[in-house]
């Protein structure tokens, strides 16, 4: 019974309610108003019988709810036989009841539509002059028009607005079936999508996260309202270079790299994170959607790529720095000729002998040195990246590179001139990666500039955030139709087989992830200058 009860739409159950209001009310109307018996008797069973198949209809609805538009059209015809007993027994067209005749029709128009309702109001018209009587209808045809007019019209009202209705249900039906189709596509591409999904509100606290998410970040327990440095880094701190942190702050989409050890195998990976914002009608940052993309790969192909670029700079260096080594050992040379000639003389009376020898020895001492500075800043160049981001001393870096590229420098008779401002905060990144960003910046310098003029590297504070290294040249400068494909992988101006086109792609891409970025001017004939920005941090 209640599942029956619970298939009935809203106006099945108003149906059943006017039913039960018009026995009510009918049953009242006759207890108070004074009738001749006989009327009264006839218009009892008259509301006995309205009863009798009222009852009985919604019997066999609840038993058969799939049936109840044919009830309703058996009923209706029952409805009408009421009427026109209730209209004969109540004085024709001069009865009260005429409104139930509205209200039948105003119920099957809503119910079954236009043509349904419009042919309800003829049945109704026929069905009402018949109950006022024929004979009368010449002295009131006046006033029944007028009656059977506001029948048709209100047939053709309520029909209109069911079509309306229905037209308007049917579309949000539609709609719906389209929203759910959406979603449920929109379920599969994030399930299945091989990034990782998470969504995070202002507070950076965790509202979402999609399965590969979970996976990755051992979330089995329940993680929604949980911040997201707890769950994801397992740590009680913000991370200091989140991308979300600038997102919120900025109202822009960013993005970082960040390291992350795995606490079950201590595996690590590297993820691109980029933080989307999703702002409210108002234009604030409501909620902000994370995109974790696993570059463990890429960034190993990336180092892969560094390191093989870095050996053909020191290939490239190699001669020079066997040329700076052999100076020094040269020069120790002489200087153990000359102990040794001190040692094999007979000595004198005075301390020349243990001066002479000192001086070599610290001579020697000092060469030894030099030859050290060389072939640490050769291998330091050399070595395998570590992606380990530490603080460093721009400007012991530019040192370091000018010493390997000094030789060759002088070689092709090419100045290279410090301007390095002193005491320059630290920033946070990779030495050997960013010695092989200046050292391909000062190649390309000495290699398109003429024998003479001076290359310049100067050092300094872009804003109170941002250091800046320029390295400038007077040089045969790049023409306006390649300066924008120059940092464009295998681009080059060299000769066949004298360059790879690499080396500004991989020195942007260093640049970038220390979150920095590279600008250019140059000018035919006149000179080039690179400019390097990147942020200070200690890391």
């Amino acid at each position: 019974m209640l599942s029956s009860l619970k298939k009935l739409s809203a106006v099945d159950k108003l149906f059943a309610l006017l039913r039960v209001i018009a026995i009510a009310g009918g049953v009242t109307w006759l207890f108070l108003t004074p009738l001749p018996s006989q009327q009264a008797t006839r218009l009892f069973l008259t509301f006995g019988f309205f009863c009798f198949y009222s009852i009985l209809l919604y019997t066999v609805i609840l038993m058969k709810p799939d049936a109840i538009r044919t009830l309703y059209y058996f009923a209706f015809f029952l409805d009408l036989i009421f009427l026109f007993l209730l209209i004969r027994l109540t004085g024709g067209f001069q009865s009260d009841f005429l409104l139930a005749f509205l209200l039948l029709i105003a119920l099957h128009s809503f119910y079954f539509g236009l043509h349904f309702g419009l042919f309800v109001a003829a049945l109704a018209s026929v069905t009402y002059l018949f109950a006022g009587g024929i004979s009368a209808f010449p002295e009131n045809w006046v006033v029944v028009a007028l009656r059977i007019g506001f029948f048709f019209l209100t047939g053709a009202a309520l029909g209109l607005l069911s079509r309306k209705e229905t037209q308007d249900r049917e579309r949000i039906e539609q709609l719906n079936r389209e929203l759910v189709n959406e979603r449920n596509k929109l379920s599969q591409i994030l399930e299945g999508i091989d990034a990782g999904l998470i969504l995070l509100d202002s507070e950076r606290q965790i509202l979402w996260m999609n399965r590969i998410s979970e996976s990755w970040f051992d979330a089995s327990q329940e993680v929604c309202g949980r911040q997201c440095h707890e769950v994801i880094w397992k740590g009680e701190r913000h991370c200091t270079e989140c991308p979300t942190v600038r997102c919120l702050t900025s109202g822009k989409i960013e993005t970082g790299e960040l390291e992350y050890t795995f606490q079950g195998n201590g595996d690590v990976r590297y993820f691109r994170i980029t933080s989307a914002p999703l702002p409210d009608e108002n234009g604030n940052v409501e909620r902000v959607l994370e995109l974790f993309q696993d570059v463990t790969e890429e960034k190993e192909l990336q180092l892969h790529l560094i390191q093989s670029s870095k050996l053909a700079a020191v290939g490239e260096l190699a001669s020079g720095t066997a040329h700076e080594i052999n100076n020094p050992l040269s020069a120790i040379a002489v200087c153990v000729q000359e102990i040794a000639e001190a040692l094999a003389s007979p000595r004198s009376g005075n301390n020349k002998f243990d001066v002479d020898i000192r001086q070599n020895l610290d001579y020697i001492r000092e060469e030894i040195q030099r030859c050290k500075r060389i072939t640490t800043g050769l291998l330091n160049l050399a070595r395998k990246s570590e992606h380990r981001k530490v603080p460093v001393d721009i400007n012991q870096v530019l040192r370091n590179v000018v010493m390997l590229v000094r030789y060759k420098a002088r070689k092709e008779r090419k100045d290279i001139e410090l301007k390095l401002t002193p005491n320059l905060p630290a920033v946070s990144g990779e030495s050997d990666a960013l010695s092989q960003v200046f050292l391909n910046l000062l190649l390309n310098a000495i290699e398109f500039t003429p024998a003479g003029p001076t290359i310049q590297i100067i050092s300094g504070m872009q804003d109170e955030i941002t250091l800046f290294v320029k390295i400038a040249d007077q040089g045969f400068g790049i023409s306006p139709q390649n300066l924008n494909k120059i940092f464009q992988p295998f681009f080059t101006t060299k000769p066949a087989g004298s360059g790879t086109g690499l080396g500004l792609p991989i020195s942007q891409r260093i640049v970038k992830a220390h979150g920095g970025w590279i600008e250019v001017e140059s000018q035919l004939n006149k000179g080039t200058t690179f400019t390097v920005y990147l942020p200070v941090g200690e890391g």
